[in-house]
């Protein structure tokens, strides 16, 4: 993993700033080239899945979008180790052990309309029944943070993400389709380069693109170790994505594979393991990696 550009110091500001505001921006961490290249493999990879996405609605005329892009594209995976600022705040909200679970990609076209389906278009918290649900009565937990990186400037008239301050304190699921937006939003303005994080279950929602040009934006999930979602992050990823990460990215990723510990299969090498059938494993108590 590269240096951080921010000072420790710096890093915790940030992981107090979401803790207590539920959010907090992360200015210039990507270079001018950095978002050239971020910019192609974008296009690049929607280009690949344009003609399913389009047959089901993942690209349409306001909104191109795609999911667990971590696979999908080689330019992806390290961008977490080339940039590590938004992972090392999560770190010390969610633990060290904590990973990457999804890259989803979302480029907002400038048709002056907006997405309304569950593409992050209505208002929402990320995945309620699990950030929000189980606490309500309680006390907030955080178990997964938001990383928005901004490959062009977010505005107001580009369609900058609505946010509610503190509203991840509220234990509340906000209503999805609301006539009139809830009062206390401000605009998540931010330039090329930067970061957005938030806590998973702080209230949201996308603007609408009224400018010139596509909003381009990679969403990076972080959660805590133990919280595996709802899917497979291993299995959603192609397996030609996982055999061209390094050691560094597949644990960034979740991907390492792990032997249960209550096995003598422990003692094993790599070599002996990797060896085995799915058959084979499946009877060992081995996990189909």
């Amino acid at each position: 993993m590269n240096p951080s550009k921010l000072n420790e110091n710096e890093l915790n500001h940030h992981a107090f700033e979401l803790e207590k505001e539920g959010y907090t921006i992360i200015p210039n961490i990507m270079s001018d080239l950095d978002l050239e290249n971020a910019k192609n493999a974008i296009d690049e990879t929607l280009e690949q899945e344009k003609t399913i996405a389009q047959k089901y609605g993942l690209q349409n005329e306001n909104l191109l979008m795609c999911f667990n892009a971590q696979g999908k594209h080689r330019y992806f995976p390290g961008m977490l180790t080339r940039h590590p600022e938004p992972f090392l705040v999560a770190q010390r909200i969610l633990g060290k052990n904590m990973f990457a679970h999804n890259l989803a990609i979302r480029k907002p076209l400038p048709s002056g309309k907006k997405d309304w389906s569950k593409l992050g278009g209505h208002l929402h918290a990320d995945w309620h029944p699990f950030t929000v649900n189980p606490f309500i009565g309680g006390k907030h937990y955080p178990l997964a943070i938001q990383s928005v990186w901004c490959i062009s400037e977010f505005t107001e008239e580009n369609g900058a993400t609505y946010i509610w301050p503190r509203s991840h304190l509220s234990l509340k699921v906000p209503p999805e389709q609301p006539k009139k937006l809830p009062s206390g939003w401000i605009r998540a303005k931010a330039s090329a380069g930067s970061a957005v994080l938030w806590d998973s279950s702080l209230w949201h929602t996308s603007g609408t693109n009224f400018g010139e040009a596509p909003r381009y934006s990679l969403v990076f999930y972080f959660q805590r170790w133990w919280v595996r979602g709802f899917n497979d992050a291993y299995r959603l990823c192609p397996p030609k994505g996982r055999q061209q990460m390094t050691a560094e990215e597949k644990k960034i990723w979740g991907l390492e594979a792990a032997v249960p510990p209550n096995t003598h299969f422990r003692e094993m090498t790599d070599h002996q393991i990797k060896s085995l059938t799915l058959e084979e494993k499946a009877v060992l108590n081995i996990a189909a990696f």
